[in-house]
């Protein structure tokens, strides 16, 4: 099992805390991360999977839910978020003494009352797990194992399973897609024009790393821009993707309510395009390369528990900077470039408006000081 960086704020929230929500995509690893602290054959525990439509329906009252929890101490509830009456439930669980940890995972966001995720959020017993990090696999394989699969990486992504099957890693994508594609995302979220859909997705992976218009899309998927934007929103909530606003201070030029979508995993991305060539065939090699790089950071932050605001930086002149990010250590611009022999290029333009943002080039030389950076 690949040891997850988490697992010791996990087991320290459930100590501490009758109930932790452990959120991420399907596949991602959430009970696998629970087996290594908890005895899932212990009698005291219960592990409901709310996927399957027949035990949901079974247990989808609060008097259903208390039968099947009877004489035991240690609740799991998988894909909790699919459950109408989830808020009934948690609340009759804090009521019950006899039950000591009711631990949700979720792949998509859980309706549950704002007062309740405010205090959930304020005591840090939402933890969010991402697909294998970099760092995560590095120290699992070995540093210099890891450096020698990046190519690998970059086509088949960080899933658990990938990862341990390699040579199954095609048909692990697919399914994995489809299961978190293709079904109900949460208790009432529904997605009724599948065809559209998947266009959509499809057209958002060929336009990683672009500014996308809903408005665009939305005529080539013949969907309109609210259903559109519904649908991307939705599926960032999934974390299947994530969006990149634009930064901008008024300056000539510069783009203004504009996103960049990148998906959380490069192998879910390339798995909608069926796309699985040998990265030295490709033709979207500096896509794939800025779509890692942000997400692994993007993982980075989530398991340094850094607080950080993301953005891209362009203009209508087309002069670029990949990704920048604002935290309380200050302020950091990067451009993406894959060759390690090629000079990355900072725009005249962006340094002129903003002298007081330092902006490095990230490649194969130099992702491992960008992903480490605090």
């Amino acid at each position: 099992m690949i040891q997850r960086s988490i697992a010791p704020l996990v087991a320290e929230k459930l100590t501490d805390s009758k109930i932790v929500v452990l959120r991420g995509p399907r596949k991602s690893g959430r009970l696998t991360l629970l087996s290594g602290m908890i005895d899932l054959s212990d009698d005291k525990l219960k592990v409901i999977d709310c996927f399957d439509k027949k035990t949901r329906k079974a247990i989808d009252t609060v008097a259903s839910f208390n039968q099947a929890i009877s004489g035991k101490s240690i609740i799991v509830l998988q894909e909790a978020q699919l459950l109408t009456q989830l808020q009934a439930i948690v609340d009759g669980c804090f009521d019950n003494d006899q039950i000591e940890n009711l631990i949700l995972l979720c792949s998509f966001e859980p309706q549950l009352h704002e007062a309740l995720w405010e205090a959930l959020r304020f005591q840090g017993l939402e933890i969010s797990l991402s697909p294998i990090s970099y760092m995560e696999s590095a120290n699992h394989f070995g540093l210099a194992k890891e450096a020698e699969s990046i190519e690998q990486r970059l086509i088949f992504g960080y899933y658990p399973e990938v990862l341990i099957n390699e040579a199954a890693a095609e048909s692990i994508l697919l399914e994995i897609l489809e299961s978190s594609v293709f079904t109900q995302l949460g208790a009432t979220e529904r997605i009724n024009k599948k065809e559209q859909l998947i266009k959509l997705l499809r057209l958002l992976s060929f336009n990683i790393g672009k500014v996308i218009s809903f408005n665009d899309l939305g005529n080539q998927c013949d969907l309109d821009n609210e259903t559109v934007e519904r649908y991307v929103k939705l599926f960032e909530k999934a974390d299947l993707l994530f969006l990149l606003p634009s930064y901008n201070n008024g300056h000539r030029y510069e783009l203004k309510k504009s996103f960049i979508v990148y998906f959380v995993d490069n192998g879910i991305r390339n798995a909608l395009i069926r796309s699985f060539h040998p990265f030295e065939f490709r033709n979207d090699s500096i896509e794939l390369w800025k779509n890692w790089t942000i997400a692994e950071r993007r993982k980075a932050n989530l398991l340094a528990g850094r607080s950080v605001e993301s953005y891209f930086w362009l203009t209508h002149t087309k002069q670029e900077v990949d990704y920048l990010e604002i935290s309380e250590t200050g302020k950091f611009g990067y451009k993406m470039q894959w060759d390690k022999r090629k000079t990355i290029k900072i725009p005249s333009s962006f340094q002129t408006s903003y002298p007081d943002i330092k902006v490095v080039g990230v490649n194969q030389s130099s992702f491992w000081t960008f992903l480490q950076k605090k």
